[in-house]
């Protein structure tokens, strides 16, 4: 995004094509929408047919309408942090241009499966990638496995 404020709309308008792109899978539902620029826009849940879901993942929208996409870099910088953050569930940011729709994604908190452990793999910078309905697909698999393979490492009391 350009150091110039952006126009009124970016930001309304980019959080609700990310809420579409989101929704546009059966089993993902917003659970939670942030009305304020203090914190995640989204916090979504994966529901796998359960009576309670727990299956959270968080997403932080950045709006611009610069077609530069070194500037969306620029933009969602600030919510890159290195290992230890307070983030304790799978966390991306999408970065939408709501001039022409184009989005793109990265991990904060980046959901791994290693060994049959889950791990949150923090990132200090953005490697974004194209964000469309197959993209969504991949991130909600992504948080599915991790889940999947959470209760290997958790110990009961």
């Amino acid at each position: 995004m350009s150091t110039e404020k952006e126009p009124w709309f970016v930001a309304d308008r980019s959080e609700a094509l990310a809420g579409l792109l989101l929704t546009s899978r059966n089993d993902v539902r917003v659970r939670s929408e942030q009305k304020q620029d203090d914190g995640a826009d989204f916090f979504l849940e994966i529901n796998k047919g359960e009576d309670l879901s727990t299956r959270l993942f968080v997403v932080q929208v950045k709006g611009t309408a610069s077609t530069d996409q070194t500037d969306w870099t620029k933009t969602a910088k600030q919510l890159f942090r290195p290992a230890g953050s307070q983030i304790y569930l799978p966390a991306c940011v999408f970065v939408i241009n709501v001039r022409d729709n184009r989005a793109a994604y990265a991990w904060l908190a980046e959901p791994l499966v290693q060994e049959k452990s889950a791990k949150l793999q923090f990132h200090e910078t953005g490697s974004f990638h194209d964000l469309n309905e197959s993209a969504v697909n991949e991130i909600v698999d992504r948080v599915n496995a991790w889940y999947d393979a959470l209760p290997h490492q958790l110990q009961p009391a």
